[in-house]
């Protein structure tokens, strides 16, 4: 291995080549699809053995590519996409202008991987991730390997990721590293290498398990073919392994998806794990500790939880021990651990063994604690706290990257073949003030794989890659996954692989000699009586408040995009008689919704509101919040409702106020993806606590709008016509279809206060809120207020003779409902989202 250098040429186009048309006969179109790629001096090459000579496991890919044309190969990629952006797959980049919606990069040629180098590989990675283990539990346990001086104690000891608190914890079924991960990369004579490992809460699998279903979906007769290991059961083993070592009691054995939240970069590979594998996701406010134990808030009370699938840093995970100003954490935690009450995968503390200084120790260790030579390499470091090791790596620094030897501290790697004479002055001034904080590893080339770009003219160039493959603990030992998540450069000549630096990805195809089981799933063999659930699997309260104001602002952007169209619209037609429309008691209730501001009705800052995002009542700004209560909820929405809801909230908006027929076209578009999200809830969510929640908060959303509606329309209809108040209702049509007459008062009022068949009547709201709170309070108790019950049970007794704007038992009762319905919301949160009080909730289970 040597320093990475410019990349050369040495094969010119590689179609015309006649030993490549010896070895593989190939289509024109193939030879056009190559005439970019290059095969680089001193660098591995993943597709060529030589100039013009394919490697035989990638052969059937290059044959199905060259049956393409140029169009076939753009409507695969552009189908590839669609699904990305369809099924809202992101990845978070912290400092891309995208924010949370940037969508995955996916390149749809796969890796291919022979069976026989897959063979050293899962022998490589199962024996490390056995050794890793041994370590943690040697390093927070007797500590003989520091005894033994086989590993530096003020390298283990100097560490953020060493956990003192973790020291002493032996977790359920002495294993600490449930899921382990490595970067491997090829050196030039082909040989794997690990650049880096991953025993924190290792991050990508659900990307590598998403990667597959996409790729292949874009070559599904390729895929159905070629003898590609499958991926289903890696995942099995790691569902039936947590339960395996969770501790017992209290019923069956809880095991939670434990996250950051949704601002993390990999949150949706959170989202996606928890429901591909039957965990609730949960983040820290979530869960909290009882008794030496971790319980889950829900609905339904406490909760007993025997594990957690861990995606966040190890300080992070209580702020009672660890990290206190940690927000994300659960406080207690770590004693729980200590108990024994809880198995948390990976334990804590299992961050120590990120640090790159240990690297170079390896050997030695694997030596002394597994008896044997260990199996899969990693790249060449030097840790610079030793004397000795610091002045080599000095010496030849023009072929070594610098980093630190800490994982948490930020630091950039520094390329020695980057520096002049005074950066490098200043780089050995910095070693030897701290050597122990840095390391020094062999800058390797690294191979080199087919990537499929240029939309407009396909062709195939070349990219480095790294791949990295997971490993999950079982009874039986380590089983690794066939396959993993390769990692693509930015660039041709790009030195570090980053997703955070706008790296991209590959679905990597690992082959078998043999058949391979098409036909396993997670799914089990049978279902018990006892296994039975239907409605009465407990809601989070998390998730549950989610869906309550997912519900409002449904109906909050459904409202605020029916008014503004009925505003924009009555500038096209306004005329003097009923029929027409009159702006003044619509832009009152615009202004009584907070959905505009003050700034005026002129037609500019009408159609400046359409888009503009800065004011909280907006339209774009209850867009972004249904947006962002959608991305929590993402594991408990179907694929088809996350499609809707994503090309929904994805609407483009222009950047300067747009014409009116623009505005309206859009808010028609928004107006029909609201409709659709609606039947997903009426016919496509089960009826359970989740869904009773959702469609309390759209029924009191509704309700209180339409009193809204009404007393703003006392105050500014009596001379202006009403056929405004039927159109924000939606009840235009059934108006005409009974009357078949100008709209007055007594119909009106009737249809949208008493009908109780009308879903946006008064009654009609009032009465299923007051229905889902019996259901609610017959389940769990007592907890709203009769001033609810009296409210509907005044507007029941009104009559004809009240159907008046000037009624006063009318005015009076829309205002108490308004009022109560507020309150009731209230009581609501205070009753099923608000554990803080000990002593409030039941446990379950006990």
């Amino acid at each position: 291995m040597s320093g990475l250098q410019g990349r050369k040429p040495i094969a010119g186009r590689l179609g015309p080549d006649p030993a490549r048309e010896r070895a593989a006969p190939v289509r024109p179109f193939l030879d056009e699809l190559l005439s970019s790629y290059r095969v680089a001096e001193r660098r591995f090459d993943e597709l060529f053995a030589g100039p013009g000579s394919p490697r035989p496991h990638w052969r059937r890919l290059l044959e199905e590519l060259g049956g393409f044309s140029a169009e076939g190969i753009r409507e695969r990629q552009l189908n590839a996409e669609r699904q990305i952006k369809e099924s809202g797959i992101t990845y978070n980049v912290y400092a891309d202008p995208q924010g949370i919606g940037r969508p995955w990069d996916l390149d749809v040629l796969p890796l291919m991987i022979a069976p026989e180098e897959w063979r050293v590989i899962e022998a490589g990675i199962s024996q490390r991730a056995e050794l890793f283990n041994r370590i943690l539990a040697d390093v927070y346990g007797e500590q003989s390997l520091l005894r033994q001086g086989l590993v530096p104690a003020s390298l283990i000891f100097n560490q953020t990721g060493f956990l003192r608190p973790a020291h002493g914890i032996k977790p359920p079924g002495g294993m600490h590293l449930h899921v382990y991960a490595a970067d491997l990369a090829r050196s030039e004579d082909g040989s794997w290498w690990v650049m880096a490992d991953r025993t924190q809460a290792p991050s990508g699998a659900g990307y590598a398990l998403e990667n597959r279903l996409i790729v292949s979906r874009t070559f599904p007769s390729l895929y159905r073919d070629m003898p590609v290991q499958r991926l289903a059961h890696f995942f099995a083993t790691l569902r039936d392994s947590l339960m395996h070592f969770a501790p017992r009691g209290h019923g069956p054995t809880l095991t939670v998806l434990l996250t950051p939240g949704p601002y993390n970069e990999t949150y949706f590979e959170h989202t996606l794990l928890a429901r591909y594998l039957g965990f609730p996701l949960v983040e820290g406010g979530d869960l909290t500790v009882r008794d030496g134990m971790v319980w889950l808030k829900t609905i339904r009370g406490l909760q007993r939880v025997h594990t957690i699938l861990r995606r966040q840093d190890d300080t992070y995970c209580d702020p009672l021990e660890l990290r206190t100003d940690s927000a994300l954490g659960v406080a207690g935690l770590t004693d729980c651990a200590r108990r024994g009450t809880v198995l948390i995968a990976n334990a804590l503390g299992a961050g120590l063994l990120e640090s790159p200084a240990l690297l170079g120790f390896l050997p030695r260790i694997c030596e002394s604690l597994m008896g044997a030579p260990l199996r899969l390499p990693s790249i060449a470091t030097w840790w610079c706290g030793e004397p000795a090791a610091l002045q080599d790596a000095l010496g030849q620094a023009d072929r070594l990257v610098f980093k630190t030897a800490d994982p948490a501290c930020s630091f950039a790697p520094i390329f020695g073949q980057d520096l002049d004479r005074k950066a490098l002055k200043r780089l050995q001034a910095a070693l030897s003030a701290q050597p122990e904080q840095f390391v020094a590893q062999e800058l390797v080339r690294i191979s080199q794989a087919p990537v499929l770009g240029n939309l407009g003219n396909p062709r195939i160039d070349a990219r480095g890659i790294g791949l990295r493959v997971f490993a999950v603990a079982s009874p039986e030992g380590y089983r690794v996954m066939p396959g993993g998540l390769t990692r693509v450069a930015s660039g041709a000549d790009v030195r570090v692989i980053s997703m955070q630096s706008g790296g991209g990805s590959k679905d990597t195809w690992v082959l078998a000699r043999g058949p391979v089981d098409t036909d396993f799933t997670l799914l089990r063999d049978t279902v018990t009586p006892a296994d039975l659930l239907r409605v009465r699997a407990a809601v989070p309260s998390r998730v549950a408040e989610n869906l309550f104001w997912f519900g409002r602002y449904q109906e909050r952007c459904d409202d605020a995009a029916r008014l503004l169209r009925l505003i924009l619209g009555s500038r096209l037609q306004e005329s003097s008689d009923d029929e027409g429309q009159s702006a003044t008691p619509l832009v009152a209730l615009a202004r009584a919704s907070e959905l505009i501001g003050d700034a005026g009705d002129t037609d500019d800052a009408l159609l400046a509101w359409t888009t503009d995002g800065t004011h909280a009542g907006s339209l774009s700004a209850l867009l972004r919040q249904l947006d962002r209560l959608g991305y929590t909820l993402r594991d408990r929405m179907s694929l088809d409702n996350l499609r809707t809801l994503h090309t929904l909230l994805k609407e483009p908006a222009p950047a300067s106020p747009p014409s009116l027929a623009e505005a309206l076209s859009r808010l028609d578009r928004i107006i029909a993806g609201l409709m659709t999200l609606s039947g997903f809830v009426l016919d496509g969510m089960t009826r359970d606590d989740g869904w009773q929640f959702l469609s309390i908060g759209r029924r009191l959303e509704r309700l209180g709008y339409q009193c809204l509606a009404l007393q703003t329309a006392f105050t500014n209809s009596l001379r202006t016509g009403l056929t405004w108040l039927l159109q924000i209702s939606d009840s235009i049509v059934t108006y005409r279809a009974r009357y078949m007459a100008r709209p007055e008062w007594l119909p009106v009022l009737d249809l949208l206060v008493l009908d109780g068949a009308n879903p946006r009547s008064v009654l009609f709201n009032a009465k299923g809120v007051s229905d889902y709170f019996q259901k609610l309070e017959r389940q769990y108790g007592p907890f709203g207020a009769p001033g609810f019950a009296d409210c509907v049970g005044a507007l029941e007794q009104l009559g004809p003779g009240d159907l008046d704007p000037e009624s006063p038992a009318l005015r009076s009762g829309l205002r108490h409902l308004h009022d109560a319905a507020l309150d009731m919301s209230d009581r609501l949160t205070q009753r099923f989202f608000n554990h803080s009080r000990a002593g409030a909730w039941s446990t379950m289970g006990l």
